[in-house]
Order: C-alpha cells, then structure tokens, then sequence
C-alpha cells in the first residue's frame, strides 16, 4: 500500500459481542487502515430474539423500513448523530442490522457470515472463505484477522526479555475443547500429551502450551500428568492462571498445533504466516461449512489436518508439507476492497 496521505473514513461495526465475530471485525478494520484513516464507533446490538430471523429476512428482501423501527428487532447501544461512509458485521444475526442500517445510510456494507436467507447483492462486499464466488462475495484464504508481523515479533522479544533464553526451536500447541462437532474423552487428553512428548523427542524440539476458557481444569489436569516437563517452556493453564499469549507465542514458533474445534485459533495461525497442524479427537463430526473450510485449508496446503493418535508420525520431511502463508492477508483484503468497493 502507498504511504500517501489517506482520506479518513467513519466506521460503525456492527458487534453481536461473540469473541470469533469481534475478531472478524477487527481483521476487517485492519485491513482497511491499508486504505484509510479510520474514525470506529462499536455498536453491541444483539437481536431479540431467534424466530425474528425469517421475518427480517422477509422484510428487508423485499422493502428497506425506517430505522426508527430497528428497536423492535434488535437491544443494544443508540446509533451514533453522524452517519458512517462505511458499515462492518461479523456473524448471522448482525446481517440484518448491517444490510438495514447501511442502505439507509447510504454507507459501504462489509460482511463476514452466513446471510441467513438475505439476499446477497443487498451487501456490497461478504467476505467467505468458499472459493470462486461471483459479486458481491469476496473469496479470501483465511478469515479476516488483525494479525501483524511487526507486533509478532515484539512480543516474541518481550517473552524473551522475561523468560529464559531459548537453545531450542519451540512449537507452539493450542488447546481448545468441546466444540464445532469435536468432543473429547479423558483418552483424548492424554493420548495428546502422549504425542507432544514424542514430538519433543522426535524433532528435538520443546512446547509453547495454551489451554483455553472451553478446555476445563479436568482436561488441564491430565495434560499436565502426562506431560513431559523438561519438554515445556512455557504453558498457560488456562482454568488457574489465564494470560494473553498467542501473539508472543506465534511470534516465537516454527510450527503450531491447533485443534479443530476453534477456526478463530486456525485463522489466526494462518495469519501469521505459520506452519499449521490441526489435530482432531477420536469423535469429531463438523458440519458441513465448518468441514469443507478444513478440507479446503488442507488441499491448500496451508494446514495438515490428523487425528490426536497420529501427530508423532510426521517425519523429517514434513517441512515440505506444512507451507504457511507466503503474502501479508491484511494487504491482500485491503486490495480486494479497494478494488471492488473504493476504486
């Protein structure tokens, strides 16, 4: 992008206040800071209740009401005097107020999500991750992400002015738990831990380690029976002592391990331009969206996807199957929509 004076453009995001859809959001306005300077208004608006999904869909498919009437579908901050030139939305139940409020407004509509029954050339860009979709639908390789190199590297220095200096390559393994069609047994847990000590061994490498809010002290607890200490240089048990570290840690690893039950934890490896595992446990059935972006980031090769039980059985030559991304994906959205929406 140029370093020429940008134009400064009003933004609202829409926010329905999930933590995957905020971090849509926040890729998206990452993005656009490539094109402009940026004045953002958060708006928390969640709708009131779910069967008021087809009738929105109905009404705005068919007329655009007056915004006075917005209340009567969704609870949530008042709109701000000023209008935006530019409105932003992550998740199904956002569309509505984005599509509704941006016609209105006259303003640019950037969508992530299921349209749920919208018509799509309401929206003037949706970003999806399904390839070769015609206008208004932007077909990216990676979910929007507020990922940058520059702040990757600085907390990997700052992890290392505070902890012990590094003699070894370090991978990173994340951990999520129960959920998008995965469920995980106590065997599970400690087949995991039971790989990642081989893994150590095999590549002679040692552990970044994170739980997070959906593992449980339980799952933790079994981890960290069957883990190798000395493989460990740093772990977050998320249920005793939470921190911050995914930054730090993407920063510092050659190779991160991620389960398939978080796309927020996928996307953002593959933002940072890291070689990505996806380990799976022994009953995991995803839907069909969620299933065809695993199958669609593995024919890419941006990620390897296996079971728990077979992560040891990458050999020496796995380099050549694990190729992260090799573009900034900010810079490349940032041209997408200049090119569709701004040009």
């Amino acid at each position: 992008m140029t370093d020429t004076l940008k134009q400064t453009k009003k933004v609202w995001v829409i926010s329905d206040g999930v933590p995957g859809h905020f971090n849509q959001s926040k890729g998206v306005l990452f993005a656009l800071q490539h094109l402009f300077e940026l004045d953002v208004c958060w708006i928390d608006l969640k709708l009131n209740q779910g069967f008021l999904r087809r009738p929105l869909s109905w009404l705005l498919n068919s007329t655009l009401p007056d915004l006075n009437k917005l209340h009567y579908f969704y609870r949530g901050d008042v709109l701000p005097q000023q209008s935006p030139d530019i409105i932003v939305g992550a998740g199904g139940n956002t569309a509505y107020a984005v599509i509704w409020i941006s016609k209105v407004l006259h303003a640019k509509s950037i969508f992530c999500g299921s349209l749920r029954h919208l018509n799509a050339k309401l929206f003037d860009a949706i970003l999806v991750l399904e390839p070769d979709l015609a206008k208004p639908f932007i077909s990216l390789d990676v979910s929007p992400m507020a990922i940058d190199q520059q702040v990757l590297a600085q907390q990997a220095e700052q992890w290392r002015d505070e902890h012990a200096v590094l003699t070894k390559p370090v991978w990173t393994m994340l951990i999520g738990g129960n959920g998008a069609g995965a469920i995980y047994q106590d065997s599970d847990w400690k087949i995991l831990a039971e790989q990642m000590n081989q893994l150590a061994h095999q590549f002679d490498i040692r552990w970044l380690i994170s739980t997070s809010r959906r593992t449980g002290g339980q799952a933790e607890n079994i981890l960290k029976q069957h883990l190798n200490d000395d493989i460990i240089i740093d772990a977050v048990w998320w249920s005793e002592a939470p921190r911050q570290v995914l930054h730090a840690f993407l920063g510092l690893s050659d190779r991160v391990y991620c389960g398939a039950d978080s796309m927020s934890m996928m996307m953002e490896t593959i933002s940072a331009m890291r070689a990505l595992v996806v380990y799976y446990p022994f009953e995991f059935n995803p839907d069909q969206r969620f299933g065809g972006v695993l199958q669609r980031i593995e024919r890419t090769e941006l990620a390897t996807v296996q079971p728990i039980s077979d992560l040891s059985n990458m050999d020496q030559d796995s380099e050549n199957v694990l190729k992260p991304l090799k573009y900034e994906p900010s810079e490349k959205l940032a041209q997408l929509l200049k090119d569709r929406l701004f040009s």
